[in-house]
């Protein structure tokens, strides 16, 4: 979940050159957008749906509200919240396998409209049904939009040509964490409402319905089956795509999985999705329990997310120059370099976690400021462990990460239970959020080293099993590039010798 923004950076290989035109807006760029609003739409669902069950529980506390109070403890809440990424982490390597055989635009309209339907049932069916038929419910939301990305990409793959997938990609699957920025503070503000956290469900309900909407009607799976784009346009598409083709290889799954290296990236990624689903599910309880209102807590939860986005922006380009061009070989090995950069991240992230609970008896700009620079380092880390997915594999860093998210996602959604575990019913106890901030703390330490001492940047073996082609390689290393060109040197002085 924590990575989905980040998805269209990574692909298997593709044979074959990226053929440039000069660039024109078309029907297919139409397309883009509608993917936008549809992933803007599930990002706004998934991350107001924390502050909407906080706000059943919390009614009380708004007496211009007529609605009943559920009284729902930590833990139900907690078992509620977890059903939702139990879902999305069970249906993530079924949704990348299978998924490729079914229409593309059926399969994001049935993710629409069965969040919609789901969400704008869920005032009755917590008022009928209780917190058990509410956990089915979000146990069922999370399998659908375990769908989002993969049809998302199956989609580009389509619809744009290979010159143009980096700055869509980027553009479409950044709604979803453009869509969580603004839904938190938006559904803190309505639970406040009288219609409080019905209000809540029902605009969310409205959003996504009316998205499917314009979804069926106006979109379409791919270029030939769209009645509105021209035969210019349709034939661009064609000819571009025809020189940038994915290979058909075997995926070595059990290799990967024996790979030593490939869990210690997978380490790294867990700390970072557990601490990406606290902050997203679980912040606003802590801010609550400060006695912030829900409205004040749901902004607060907001601004980690924005800069988080704003760092990674700003530093995974650097991160990345500095990398290609080899200027870090002057201070230490190239081979070092990622856990470098993801030690710097982690270590901050680690000092920011024990920090944070002891700002909490005089809450203010400073422990908002900590919260935010806290989070804001995860930008940096992913700019570390995450590349590790590329050096390792030419041919198989999508396949890589997919399983890596699958792993994090799984512990992840353990955290509400967990939180709620330690937190029982008394949610002002400062002292057990202390220990929750303290055990986050550990257990990022401990991803963090398994990750520093087991991780490597050297090209897999199961990987050079599958030979490259003439032609295009979409994901060569720094590494594989400096053995590419010490074999070029050597054959060239044979050349000279022998023409000598």
């Amino acid at each position: 979940m924590d990575v989905e923004f980040l998805r269209h950076k990574y692909e298997d290989r593709h044979d074959g050159v990226i053929t440039k035109a000069k660039f024109k807006l078309g029907v297919r760029h139409i397309q883009v957008v509608y993917m936008f609003v549809c992933s803007f739409a599930m990002g706004a669902l998934r991350s107001s749906n924390s502050i909407a069950i906080l706000s059943v529980a919390q009614q009380s506390r708004n007496n211009g509200s007529y609605l009943q109070n559920h009284n729902w403890d930590k833990r139900i809440q907690g078992t509620v919240l977890s059903s939702f990424l139990v879902g999305y982490a069970s249906a993530m390597l079924p949704a990348e396998l299978y998924l490729k055989e079914v229409d593309d635009k059926f399969i994001m309209a049935a993710v629409l409209l069965i969040n919609g339907g789901l969400t704008a049932a869920m005032p009755t069916i917590v008022k009928k049904g209780g917190w058990i038929a509410v956990s089915n419910g979000e146990f069922l939301m999370g399998i659908t939009q375990a769908c989002l990305s993969p049809v998302n990409l199956n989609l580009i793959s389509k619809w744009l040509p290979p010159s143009e997938r980096s700055l869509c990609g980027f553009l479409i699957q950044g709604a979803i964490i453009l869509g969580t920025i603004i839904a938190l503070p938006v559904s803190g503000i309505i639970s406040e409402s009288r219609l409080g956290w019905e209000l809540i469900f029902y605009s969310q309900a409205m959003m996504t319905l009316s998205t499917a909407t314009l979804w069926v009607l106006l979109t379409s799976s791919t270029p030939e089956t769209h009645h509105a784009i021209g035969d210019t346009e349709k034939e661009y598409i064609r000819r571009s795509l025809s020189c940038y083709r994915q290979n058909k290889l075997h995926k070595p799954w059990r290799n990967i999985l024996q790979t030593k290296q490939f869990w210690a990236i997978a380490s790294a990624h867990t700390a970072a999705n557990v601490l990406y689903v606290f902050f997203l599910v679980e912040l606003s309880s802590f801010l609550v329990s400060m006695d912030l209102s829900i409205k004040n807590s749901g902004s607060q939860t907001a601004l980690p997310f924005v800069g988080m986005w704003v760092v990674y922006l700003l530093t995974s380009p650097t991160i990345e120059l500095i990398y290609g061009i080899g200027n870090v070989n002057y201070l230490f090995d190239v081979k070092y370099f990622r856990k470098i950069v993801n030690g710097f991240g982690s270590l901050g992230i680690v000092i920011g976690l024990l920090t944070l609970p002891y700002l909490v008896p005089s809450w203010n700009h400073l422990g908002l400021i900590t919260l935010v620079g806290t989070f804001s380092l995860l930008g940096i880390q992913y700019s570390g462990f995450l590349e590790n997915h590329k050096d390792m594999t030419q041919n198989y860093s999508n396949t890589l990460l997919v399983l890596s998210n699958i792993v994090s996602s799984a512990v992840a959604a353990l955290v509400p239970v967990l939180t709620a575990a330690i937190v029982n019913v008394d949610e002002g106890d400062l002292n057990r959020w202390k220990l929750i901030f303290r055990l986050l703390a550990g257990f990022y330490v401990i991803c963090n080293v398994v990750y520093t001492l087991c991780a490597n940047s050297d090209r897999q073996e199961w990987d050079r099993s599958a030979k490259t082609k003439f032609g295009y390689c979409n994901a060569l290393t720094n590494l594989e590039l400096d053995e590419i060109n010490q074999t070029t040197r050597l054959d060239c002085q044979r050349e000279d010798d022998t023409s000598v």
